[in-house]
């Protein structure tokens, strides 16, 4: 329905002489606050009118001089069960109500590959709408995304003081590197580092987000090599009026954020702007008894701008174009050691009508420039020397078009993209300041593919999608005779058979395939005492494996469950060669293969105001083969995870609370430094104080638990307990 009010809006002005009926209303979920963009469209005489809410859940459609009689009125948004009501005509202003989707019901982008929202029954995506976001009390993108079941980032540390280079996100317990094995989008657009696939959260305001879908399980059959382990996508907000989104906060350990977001389509036009300043003096990361006097707070700060222009044709074509200026500084925990990032990025899109399908084509370009300072610290910690300087340009361009048209049963996808990537690590080695010696190592990366999914609902009650996604991959050195060329296929077959009213279960076998990055290939690197050093000749990562679930609904209990299996042949991993008491030495490697094998788990109940979710994981990630590490586990995966998130809504004031616990895991491949079970618990308040505009608090880690985050092999420990108070308006 969703698409069907989309594709059929027109707009048509009502004669001047006849009055104009007009539906009116508001917009809310189940706790009383706005449902920003929803769609709203009636069902009139000839033809179907769609509009959207603005910032504040409020909408007005005119419907023209004829519309009698009773007519049918649909209100959809992402993450919420659609509604649908008969309502008589001229209508009396209108209150709807949507109530958050079941896990199996959420509409996404991200299964599909397309402009157009819909559900996929036969993958599992979880959605997280703005609403979820603004009710967990996680100041940071990937720390709200914590209750997602499997997903974890390297040493469990949040971007908010992590070194970027320690970003990388970990699905189904394929991690245990900064390089990501799953692909983050930022509406369709990779935010993963083009040199080492680590990942910038904070690169987009978050004023602008309006929802993130994860997608776990391979999603290599249609976005290639990157997206071996899942995907996360990050979509924004583009409102079809007039719309401002703000937010303005400030807390302990000196946080503070303003976060502006606006957007509008004027007469064909449409437009967002929106912008992010933060800054937080952060915490000591050493854990308190092995600290010592050259530990100081981990800080960062960061800048960013997002901004799009476009225009609708009539004809049904479309062209936009945008760009994102990012800039941030961070200081690593000793007075010596920071890094600092300056990206820029840009943008076209077209799509329009073509052979009776749609045809989207995409092209990007941008730049980024990396510093990063390393030292020796002595094992009492009362001094240091920093020893390397490190300076990386990066330059990625990439082109791709899709084309889907729908072929009765059936959805047919067909599409191509390339990617190019030159990448270097200026290095200048020091020893007691003076200069050792200088490096400029480095090289390029081609990548080019064709996919094709057809999805075909042979049945009501079974549907059927099949892809496939040829790779060509091709890498250069700059100052050696390295040159390599490999091509890959990943296929996918999945199925989802609906049982009964209340029951469906699903299933989907998959290949992957990830290319080591130029960031494994050229880059060193050291964190604490721990050296890990690059290797030119890495051979790519393949994957095997598939999942099984159940997805069981009825009323306001919903719950999902799914067990996966996979097996990475050639993982690239950090395998330790020596060890002394002031120095780990290690090199990136492959370690012939991961097995990996898991549960995942999602409920939610949503009893009138009340919501309850709960998310679980189990995971058995080790390595297997002819591996000095055979049958240890694998480095950062927990074993367990466990989430809860509690709201409560009433007369404009929300509670929220949110728990996660992550089980124990591994710094190394040896399993000789562990990190133990970590608990946390959030909680969240807020205020409506007029229309629009909301007031907060919120504390995270309200219990102040000391929980370790890695150990290199000093132990360094998570954020303790902060506050923040701010204010949230949308028009």
């Amino acid at each position: 329905m969703l698409v069907l009010l989309a594709c059929l809006a027109d707009g048509r002005p009502a004669a001047a002489s006849q009055p104009v009926v007009t539906l009116t209303g508001v917009v809310v979920d189940a706790s009383g606050s706005p449902v920003a963009d929803a769609v709203v469209g009636v069902a009139t005489t000839g033809d179907e009118r769609t509009t959207r809410t603005d910032g504040t859940g409020r909408f007005s459609l005119p419907l023209g001089d004829e519309a009698t009689g009773v007519r049918r009125v649909t209100v959809a948004s992402p993450g919420f069960a659609a509604v649908a009501v008969d309502l008589p005509m001229p209508p009396a202003p209108q209150r709807f109500v949507l109530q958050p989707a079941p896990v199996f019901e959420a509409i996404n982008v991200t299964s599909s590959r397309t402009d157009t929202p819909r559900a996929d029954p036969t993958v599992t995506v979880s959605v997280v709408t703005a609403a979820d976001l603004d009710a967990r009390a996680a100041v940071t993108l990937d720390d709200a995304l914590k209750l997602v079941p499997g997903f974890t980032l390297l040493r469990r540390t949040s971007s908010r003081v992590a070194n970027p280079t320690a970003q990388g996100v970990t699905l189904r317990g394929l991690g245990g590197t900064g390089s990501s094995r799953s692909l983050v989008l930022a509406d369709g657009l990779p935010l993963n580092d083009a040199f080492g696939g680590w990942v910038y959260w904070d690169k987009l305001p978050a004023a602008a987000i309006e929802r993130v879908e994860v997608l776990r399980g391979s999603g290599s059959d249609l976005y290639g090599a990157d997206a071996v382990g899942g995907v996360v996508q990050i979509l924004t907000r583009h409102p079809t009026r007039p719309s401002l989104q703000a937010l303005a906060e400030g807390g302990t350990l000196g946080t503070g954020r303003v976060s502006i977001f606006a957007g509008g389509r004027p007469r064909g036009w449409h437009y967002t702007a929106s912008g992010e300043w933060f800054s937080t003096d952060g915490y000591v990361l050493v854990a308190r008894d092995d600290r010592g006097p050259i530990d100081v707070r981990a800080g960062s700060h960061h800048r960013s701008l997002l901004g799009t222009l476009g225009r609708q044709a009539g004809n049904g074509w479309r062209v936009e174009g945008g760009a994102n200026v990012f800039a941030e500084d961070r200081r690593n925990g000793t007075p010596a050691v920071y890094n600092a990032t300056a990206s820029r990025r840009g943008w076209v899109d077209v799509a329009g009508p073509l052979a009776r399908g749609l045809l989207s084509a995409r092209t990007y370009a941008g730049t980024q420039g990396y510093d990063q300072s390393f030292s020796a610290v002595p094992l009492d910690r009362a001094s240091e020397d920093v020893n390397r300087l490190q300076r990386i340009p990066t330059r990625a361009v990439g082109v791709g078009a899709q084309w889907v048209r729908a072929l009765g049963a059936h959805a047919l996808l067909v599409g191509a993209e390339s990617k190019f990537i030159r990448g270097q690590t200026q290095e200048t080695r020091l020893a007691q300041g003076r200069v050792l010696g200088v490096t400029d190592d480095g090289g390029e990366q081609q990548s080019g593919s064709l996919f094709v999914q057809d999805s075909w609902a042979v049945h009501h009650r079974l549907t059927v999608v099949a892809g496939v996604h040829a790779d060509g991959w091709h890498t250069t050195a700059n100052n050696t005779s390295y040159d390599k060329t490999l091509t890959a296929v990943n296929p996918r077959l999945s199925a989802a058979f609906v049982v009964s009213d209340h029951v469906s279960i699903r299933g989907s076998a998959y290949g992957g395939f990830r290319a080591p990055t130029l960031n494994e290939l050229y880059r060193g690197f050291r964190t604490g005492n721990t050296q890990v050093n690059p290797n030119e000749a890495l051979a790519p990562e393949r994957l095997t494996g598939g999942d099984w679930g159940i997805v069981v609904g009825r009323r306001t209990l919903s719950a999902r469950a799914s067990a996966f299996w996979n097996v990475l042949d050639d993982v690239v991993t950090n395998v330790t060669q020596s060890r002394t008491p002031t120095l780990i030495t290690q090199q990136r490697q492959n370690a012939d293969r991961v097995r990996s094998a898991g549960l995942e788990f999602e409920a939610g109940w949503r009893p009138g105001r009340f919501t309850a979710a709960v998310t679980a994981a189990l995971i058995d990630a080790r390595f297997a083969g002819d591996t000095t590490a055979r049958h240890n586990r694998v480095p950062q995966v927990a074993r367990a995870q466990l989430g809860l998130d509690l709201r409560y809504g009433r007369s404009g004031w929300t509670a929220s609370g949110q728990l996660r616990v992550t089980g124990t895991q591994f710094e190394d491949d040896l399993n000789l430094l562990p990190l133990r079970r970590a608990t946390v618990v959030d909680l969240m308040g807020s205020r409506a104080l007029t229309r629009g505009v909301h007031a907060f608090v919120a504390i995270e880690n309200v219990l102040d638990a000391a929980y370790d985050v890695g150990r290199t092999p000093i132990l360094t420990v998570g954020l303790p307990r902060t506050a923040r108070a701010g204010v949230r308006a949308g028009w």
